[in-house]
């Protein structure tokens, strides 16, 4: 997959954020990601990131997520990981890291 196959869609609700990510989450990839959430304001909020379309999701991507999870506590608001896929979460197995976040099913598709 190709940094051009990588996408992250913002989507504002009333009480939370929602960051979607759709292809591998990467040495490559990872800095983009984090620019967008960098840009966010969400003290007072909940930023949920819909990991359903993910197709890999790498140890540079755990950094990303450790780094999100601390800023979190930092600034007090909530990080919540959505629809995270098997190999997602055997990463977070393999590292001991699981524990740290809080995990969902995947989310429903939003109306259009």
């Amino acid at each position: 997959m190709s940094l051009r196959d990588f996408t992250v869609g913002v989507a504002e609700q009333p009480e939370r954020t929602v960051v979607s990510v759709s292809g591998d989450i990467d040495f490559e990839t990872c800095s983009l990601l984090s620019r967008v959430v960098d840009a966010l304001v969400l003290p007072g909020r909940t930023l949920v990131l819909d990991l359903t379309r993910i197709t890999f999701l790498g140890t540079s991507a755990l950094h990303v997520l450790l780094a999100l999870r601390a800023r979190a506590i930092e600034e007090e608001w909530t990080l919540e990981l959505a629809g995270t896929p098997d190999q997602g979460l055997r990463v977070l197995e393999l590292t001991a890291t699981r524990h740290l976040f809080s995990l969902h099913p995947a989310m429903a598709p939003t109306p259009r």
